[in-house]
């Protein structure tokens, strides 16, 4: 069976707290098909790339990446059989178009690491369902040597974020702070492209020169009052 494991490590402190208090959500950023060796495949390779040159070596890795890649294929196209792969074989898929279910990805061709996105333009809860149906597909493949891998992001609820980094600027207006080692005021400076409020970091004595303030500073702050 497929080695299906979560992968969290691309998400901060600060992101898992905001989905605990509501302020975030998880989603699914993609899924990831690499090579899995086994803790006696990693220790006979060692023992193996002490006796080969570097060019029966790079045969040997070669090798290793066309076998790897021909067992992802094959997983892949099981999934491209009962899901709507966009970049994969079938070219008439056109991506403006809400009709795909997944964006695929390999390096130039390689499919030894291959990356699954779902359609970011569906709904949170649409992208996790689409993945859970591929898990749920592919759980029980029989193929050995292959990796899993379950990307998770997280969504900021915008309307909260802006609310709270509002809530945040109000206490701390005109006054003194620190920000990243620095001491100075924060000011509002103009609107984003969303009509979202973007404030600035002003160091003492600066009139013009600022540092934009990002999100995750007032939510910090609003976590440590």
């Amino acid at each position: 069976m497929i080695e299906i494991k979560k992968d969290m490590s691309y998400l901060s402190e600060l992101d898992l707290l905001s989905v605990e208090k509501g302020i975030a959500e998880l989603g699914i950023h993609s899924i990831r098909f690499s090579n899995n060796l086994t803790e006696e495949e990693k220790e006979e390779n060692s023992k193996i790339a002490k006796i080969l040159s570097r060019e029966e070596w790079s045969k040997r890795c070669e090798k290793n990446r066309l076998k790897v890649g021909a067992r992802i294929e094959g997983i892949v196209d099981l999934i491209n059989e009962n899901f709507t792969v966009y970049q994969y074989k079938n070219k008439n898929i056109h991506y403006s178009k809400d009709d795909w279910d997944l964006f695929f990805w390999s390096n130039c061709g390689d499919m030894s690491y291959v990356t699954l996105n779902p359609n970011s333009d569906r709904t949170n809860e649409e992208q996790i369902r689409d993945i859970d149906k591929v898990l749920t597909l592919i759980e029980s493949v029989d193929i050995v040597g292959v990796k899993v891998d379950i990307q998770y992001k997280v969504i900021y609820k915008n309307e909260m974020v802006k609310n709270i980094a509002s809530e945040v600027y109000s206490n701390v207006k005109d006054k003194f702070v620190n920000y990243n080692g620095f001491t100075g005021k924060i000011k509002e400076v103009g609107k984003s492209y969303s009509g979202a409020t973007v404030y600035g970091f002003f160091k003492k004595g600066a009139r013009t020169n600022y540092y934009q303030v990002a999100n995750s500073w007032f939510l910090q702050q609003s976590f440590t009052e």
